[in-house]
């Protein structure tokens, strides 16, 4: 009985998402959506994510199924020019938060796909960190003129 009781969650680990286990209770991301634009401009992702945890946090990249890249990009100001730049990651320091919000870090999304092209329901977006955990969390899809 044991040995069927094992085999389960084997099967169980196997087949549940990698959020499902690899997601620390030390870390939550709030208020996540994506904007779309137009189906032949990359899309762009907002969110916050919190630290809730005694040690540093690096963020270090960005999946979704319906990007066929997502990077980390952080839009600048200085002396009137705007820049906007891919970065290799993001601190988040222990029980702090970053925002990733218009004008500053945010998610870039190349060759926006699927159900990003519909501008409605969700998309499930993996941030990884640099010690090789990630999260998953449902962003909203929003279309031009929402937020």
């Amino acid at each position: 009985m044991a040995g069927r009781a094992a085999s389960a969650l084997l099967v169980a680990l196997a087949v549940a998402p990698p959020a499902a286990w690899a997601a620390s209770p030390d870390v939550a991301v709030t208020g996540g959506r994506m904007q779309v634009l137009l189906p032949s401009r990359p899309a762009a992702g907002y969110f916050t994510l919190e630290n809730r945890g005694d040690t540093p946090l690096a963020l270090s990249g960005a999946s979704a199924p319906d990007c066929q890249s997502l990077m980390l990009h952080q839009s600048t100001e200085t002396g009137g020019m705007a820049r906007m730049a891919m970065v290799d990651s993001v601190p988040v320091p222990p029980h702090g938060s970053i925002r990733f919000s218009p004008g500053g870090y945010h998610l870039m999304c190349m060759q926006p796909t699927g159900i990003l092209l519909t501008h409605k329901g969700t998309e499930a977006v993996t941030l990884h960190f640099a010690d090789g955990g990630s999260v998953s969390a449902p962003f909203a899809i929003q279309g031009v003129g929402t937020r």
